[in-house]
């Protein structure tokens, strides 16, 4: 056998096994889904699920979690709003600029990624589950957009900052200048279209995060004001598996449908602007 024919045989198995893991990796995560999906429609496995196929499930899932779901996402856009007019501005300081500690600053950042969501929901009680210099957040909807930016703003300053770094922002900062723009102007219109993709691409990270976050948002909501991924864990333990199933399909449906959105809105406003490619 020549050796090109042994080489070929080692580039075909290799091939095959990529592929075998692929697949793999595909079913561990579709598989669950799927089977989320199948219940959602027919109800339990040990009834007739194919014969009886049924959107029953989520009209009453929709009757009885259309709060929630409305809350999801008007927190979630809250959040991607407000840690994006923080992030942004906190990531190009940070690279931007050499002052005291800025080292441990960026260290920082990173700090609520790290920290599990259980010990922020704690802390964030600890501190706001009573009334503190006058103002009452305990279980408020003000509290869970609060808690939500403080755990996804590290996101978009860390995005922000990898594509600052990236490109040579400093030579189109001193032209900008040369050309007489202070220095909002070249902020605005120099820094920020460059590092567009950078910046959408926190953004809908955080929508993402914010939209599934469970750990914090448990410890701090109240009875009325419960977020999606709140009233899917409720829903396992009290409503019937059709039911429960279909909330949690409209859960990945609308986060899918609300990220493909949102990525098709900010590749339009890319292609008008002229943003970073």
């Amino acid at each position: 056998m020549s050796e090109r024919s042994r080489r070929g045989q080692s580039v075909d198995v290799g091939l095959a096994a990529f592929y075998v893991v692929c697949i793999a990796v595909l079913a561990f995560i579709l598989l669950p889904l799927l089977t989320i999906l199948f219940h959602s429609v027919g109800g339990s496995l040990s009834g007739r699920s194919l014969g009886s196929l049924t959107l029953a499930h989520y009209a009453g899932a929709l009757a009885t979690n259309l709060d929630p779901l409305l809350l999801s996402l008007q927190v979630a856009l809250l959040t991607t709003v407000v840690a994006t007019l923080v992030g942004v501005p906190a990531g190009y300081t940070l690279v931007r600029y050499d002052f005291a500690f800025v080292d441990l600053l960026r260290e920082l950042t990173v700090l609520p990624m790290a920290i599990p969501g259980i010990v922020v929901g704690i802390g964030i009680v600890r501190v706001w589950g009573v009334p503190r210099f006058g103002v009452d957040l305990a279980g408020s909807t003000a509290l869970i957009a609060c808690a939500h930016v403080l755990f996804t703003v590290p996101f978009i300053v860390q995005t922000t900052m990898s594509t600052l770094e990236s490109i040579d922002y400093r030579r189109l900062e001193e032209s900008a200048r040369a050309l007489g723009a202070g220095w909002v102007e070249t902020f605005l219109y120099v820094v920020v279209p460059n590092i567009y993709r950078g910046v959408v691409a926190g953004a809908i990270m955080v929508f993402a995060l914010s939209m599934g976050e469970f750990n914090i948002t448990f410890f701090i909501y109240a009875t009325g004001n419960a977020t999606l991924p709140i009233a899917l864990f409720g829903g396992f333990r009290t409503a019937s598996v059709g039911q429960a199933s279909a909330l949690a399909s409209l859960f990945v449906g609308i986060v899918v449908l609300s990220l493909v959105v949102f990525q098709m809105v900010s590749d339009q406003r890319i292609h008008e602007t002229g943003g970073n490619a």
